[in-house]
């Protein structure tokens, strides 16, 4: 399995020097409508593809593997949800006064749903500052 793995990566990485190389003889290499173009775009999604299934067969494997692991999965995901809930419930899809045009023409689905990234971003942050800090006092607390 590892030799046909690697084989396959060889080659994978070969058509992407060769499919670069030609890309930068051309003339409308900035156009992302010609044939070398779109070629790399689709080595791009395959290799993306690849990766992102590799991943999760990985964890899947190791999480059904152990029921500790599973759990403790299913709790984090639930706190993850949890936090994008509480996000999308503060978020808005308001247009501040001074926004920018791209801002305004944007739907108030997209503005609310951006508001929410956001939101969950600042929670996370919080979260983890918070869960650095205690760390740091315990150490500090135990010697």
């Amino acid at each position: 399995m590892y030799k046909i793995a690697k084989y396959g990566a060889l080659a994978l990485g070969v058509i992407g020097v060769v499919l670069w190389i030609v890309l930068s003889f051309f003339t409308n290499a900035e156009d992302p409508n010609n044939g070398t173009m779109q070629a790399l775009f689709v080595l791009t999604y395959v290799l993306l593809g690849i990766a992102l299934l590799a991943v999760i067969i990985s964890a899947a494997q190791n999480i059904l593997a152990s029921p500790k692991a599973l759990k403790k999965t299913l709790i984090y995901t639930g706190g993850f949800v949890v936090v994008l809930l509480l996000a999308y419930i503060f978020s808005s899809g308001a247009v501040e006064a001074n926004a920018s045009d791209e801002v305004k023409k944007a739907s108030e689905s997209v503005r609310r749903w951006v508001s929410t990234g956001l939101i969950a971003l600042y929670i996370l942050v919080a979260v983890a500052v918070v869960a650095l800090i205690a760390s740091n006092v315990k150490k500090a607390l135990m010697k």
